[in-house]
């Protein structure tokens, strides 16, 4: 069943929640600030991640915090690689692509909610 609702989306309930970022992406603007101010450890988790994985758009990385918070974070944009280098920008193809491997991780952790 598919709902949907407006607010904060840090104040969901679901199991898990996803959006759509780059590789090495500086999480300084819109959700990804607001997860990266509220889940510090998660920002520095995805950057160890992305230096091990070189992820490329259409990947989705699950993070797993404290109290049972998880946040997947689907890369839909070509990464920032290098000094000063920005994120491009999110594609059709690299949301569907990352909407797949998301699938993959629902399947995967039996996640029977999911705030996007």
């Amino acid at each position: 069943m598919i709902y949907q609702v407006s607010g904060d989306i840090l104040l969901s309930k679901a199991q898990l929640i996803a959006h759509g970022i780059a590789a090495n992406d500086p999480m300084n603007q819109g959700l990804a600030l607001s997860l990266h101010e509220k889940y510090p450890s998660m920002h520095k988790d995805f950057h160890h991640w992305c230096k091990q994985n070189h992820p490329k758009p259409g990947a989705a990385w699950l993070w797993s915090g404290a109290e049972g918070v998880r946040v997947a974070n689907l890369i839909t944009q070509e990464g920032g690689y290098g000094h000063g280098a920005r994120p491009g920008k999110a594609t059709v193809k690299h949301v569907r692509d990352s909407l797949k491997s998301l699938l993959g991780i629902i399947k995967k952790e039996a996640i029977s909610s999911l705030a996007l």
